[in-house]
């Protein structure tokens, strides 16, 4: 739960179905003989939200009020769809006149299994999301992290709290991610569960090597890891994989999640993984390359 939760839910239950399913399409709107054969044109997002309703709900969340605070104005927003991923891209006008993206999201419904359980749970999957500040500045406080071309906006917990509004107005049984990075995981940890108790039990060990053991900084952390500092208990360098993490709004879904069994294997996998940092390989590449931490990159080579 994020400190937005409250006021999050008093907000949803001031909009209506109707509301957010509301679109710009005026009544004169035809579809042409294209539109036709391409069933995904003209989709609302996520099979219910309007455009124009998305637009008032990001008002009454407070969210383009927030992009206000940043510097931003004159959103505009953008949705479409293929097959059964959804995408929501939201542009805004910086202090310079230049138009640039701040928000990008693509979601599916999806399905949650546990290894063992017969049932399956529905539910949102984040497959990208994208929060950044173009206007921002990279400081020695907030350093680059990788995946970064721009500093964030500082965003995260309001957009997550939105998403668990969608995932409730859809009636679905959980939010679902993959943290893409160690450090993303380190921060959806906050908030989700891994699936796998394995995966958790690792999170946990690197976590108590370079955070605890070692203690690196959370952005030095976040590059011993993307470089390749961190040795297997073979000596080979470790490399991260992402693996399904939830949010679960099912009562029975979170039982499972948070069964004496599943926080036992964290637990034991925890202790059993023999991580360890090539300090003296890590601490040469920072002291050469953590001055470029304080510069933004070009889209195009983090997404590479």
């Amino acid at each position: 739960m994020t400190r937005y939760a409250a006021k999050y839910r008093r907000v949803a239950r001031s909009l209506s179905r109707v509301a957010l399913m509301r679109t710009s399409m005026d009544a004169t709107f035809t579809m042409s003989d294209f539109d036709v054969a391409d069933r995904d044109t003209g989709r609302l997002f996520l099979d219910f939200y309007g455009d124009s309703g998305i637009e008032l709900g990001l008002e009454r969340y407070g969210i383009f009020e927030a992009l206000h605070r940043r510097g931003w104005r004159d959103f505009k927003l953008d949705t479409h769809a293929h097959d059964d991923r959804h995408t929501l891209l939201l542009d805004g006008v910086g202090t310079d006149g230049s138009t640039e993206r701040l928000f990008e999201l693509v979601v599916r419904r999806d399905q949650v299994r546990i290894e063992g359980v017969e049932r399956s749970w529905e539910s949102l999957t984040i497959d990208w999301l994208g929060l950044r500040n173009p206007q921002g500045a990279f400081t020695e406080e907030r350093l680059r992290l990788p995946g970064q071309d721009a500093p964030g906006l500082g965003m995260a917990e309001r957009v997550l709290e939105l998403l668990y509004r969608v995932v409730a107005r859809l009636q679905l049984d959980g939010l679902l991610t993959v943290a893409e990075h160690f450090h993303l995981a380190v921060l959806y940890a906050r908030e989700f569960t891994f699936v796998d108790p394995y995966f958790a039990g690792q999170l946990g060990a690197l976590m108590e090597l370079l955070l605890g053991r070692e203690a690196l900084s959370f952005p030095q952390a976040a590059w011993a890891v993307h470089w390749g500092c961190v040795r297997t208990a073979e000596g080979v360098p470790f490399s991260w994989r992402g693996e399904a993490m939830v949010n679960a709004r099912d009562t029975e879904l979170a039982a499972w999640l948070g069964t004496a069994a599943h926080l036992e294997r964290a637990g034991e996998i925890a202790g059993s993984l023999r991580f360890s940092l090539e300090r003296a390989a890590f601490e040469e590449r920072w002291a050469a390359e953590s001055g470029d931490l304080l510069k933004a990159l070009p889209t195009e080579e983090v997404r590479r």
